[in-house]
């Protein structure tokens, strides 16, 4: 994100131009020539026609191309709306352009009388952009095969009446042999041969 936005002397940095200890608004900087000492001590919110000069690695935080000098913008921070670019000054590790509104609003006019440009980011001159509400994460198979089995359970219990004496785990009946006394299990083998007498047919 671009430098943090403060109050300095009841004046907002980011659209006013710098102001001097007296608080005294001033018109920004801008130099004719571009920078031509060492990046590094490039003076912070000065103009200059070209980037040339200034520190490598710059960050334009707009998602569009840096406007060149000349260009028609606008600028939608606090409804400043067209405005055409006058020049390219960097702070914090941002890139940023000073601009000439066409219609000044009159807050601006009576808080920075005679000042007729400004310091704005790439960002002020695009949109509000709304973050979108993050994505649920994805279930896997096996979440989606647990949440088969447990709608299911809940099916069949209220099909039982949720009555806890049904379905117990030791609601079963055991399995016991025949006792000498009782009969044949398989009565009809004469009828069905393909059944051995000692098979239970289920």
């Amino acid at each position: 994100m671009p430098p943090a936005r403060a109050l300095v002397n009841s004046f907002p940095i980011f659209f006013l131009p710098m102001m001097s200890s007296a608080t005294t608004p001033q018109q920004p900087e801008i130099r004719p020539l571009a920078w031509a000492g060492d990046p590094q001590l490039c003076p912070l919110w000065v103009g200059f026609p070209t980037c040339a000069g200034l520190p490598a690695g710059l960050k334009w935080s707009g998602d569009g191309a840096v406007p060149a000098i000349g260009a028609r913008v606008h600028i939608y921070l606090n409804g400043f709306g067209l405005a055409t670019v006058k020049a390219y000054f960097h702070s914090e590790g941002y890139l940023g352009v000073i601009c000439a509104p066409d219609v000044l609003p009159d807050w601006y006019q009576q808080q920075a009388p005679g000042i007729t440009l400004g310091h704005f980011f790439g960002r002020e001159l695009e949109p509000r952009r709304l973050t979108p509400a993050p994505a649920p994460p994805a279930r896997s198979d096996e979440a989606d095969e647990l949440a088969r089995w447990s709608a299911a359970l809940d099916q069949a219990h209220e099909a039982n009446g949720n009555d806890p004496n049904i379905n117990r785990a030791d609601d079963w009946i055991p399995d016991h042999p025949p006792e000498d006394d009782e009969p044949e299990d398989n009565q009809d083998d004469a009828e069905y041969p393909e059944h051995p007498a000692d098979e239970q047919r289920e």
